[in-house]
């Protein structure tokens, strides 16, 4: 009987971990299933002397996503260097929506006699797997003020707007 019980508990536990090693390997497998896009990016994230600390912008192959994403935009702040003529930039601090979203490319065109409009581009790759969690970011755009007369500037973007002044001719 004693021997039963034993065999028994023994049986149990053997069972136990057959079912938790199985659980595991498919979790790994379905983790690590790799297409031939996945694989080419993976080897081009991780390149000698490219550290992930080094920027918050990931490094994706060249040429190979256009999937545009939206990006979260918290505030524009107005940059203006004391120099002459004046130098004039705009911080905009938000969030890309996920892992695998970056920034290709950032403007400021003036669309009137005192407005900048800013446009932030983004691509994502389309088929990976990404972090669904907000991603921040801080982009700094450069204003083309060099020549404007004095008065008050607007900077629009993303639903925001903020100004700034040149007391005389930035010339």
């Amino acid at each position: 009987m004693k021997n039963k019980n034993i065999v028994l508990v023994i049986t149990a536990v053997l069972f136990f971990l057959l079912c938790c090693v199985t659980v595991v390997v498919v979790s790994v497998l379905t983790y690590l299933r790799v297409t031939p896009q996945s694989s080419q990016f993976f080897n081009d994230v991780i390149e000698p002397g490219n550290s992930l600390n080094d920027s918050p912008i990931q490094v994706f192959p060249d040429g190979s996503y256009d999937n545009q994403q939206v990006i979260f935009v918290d505030g524009l702040t107005i940059n203006m260097m004391e120099s002459f003529p004046i130098q004039v930039s705009v911080t905009v601090n938000g969030n890309l929506p996920d892992g695998c979203t970056r920034i290709v490319e950032s403007k400021a065109e003036m669309i009137d006699e005192s407005t900048f409009e800013l446009q932030i581009f983004t691509e994502r790759p389309e088929d990976m797997m990404c972090t669904m969690a907000l991603v921040p970011f801080e982009k700094t755009i450069i204003l083309d003020v060099k020549g404007l007369s004095a008065g008050t500037y607007i900077v629009k973007g993303f639903g925001l707007e903020n100004s700034f002044t040149f007391d005389v001719d930035n010339k």
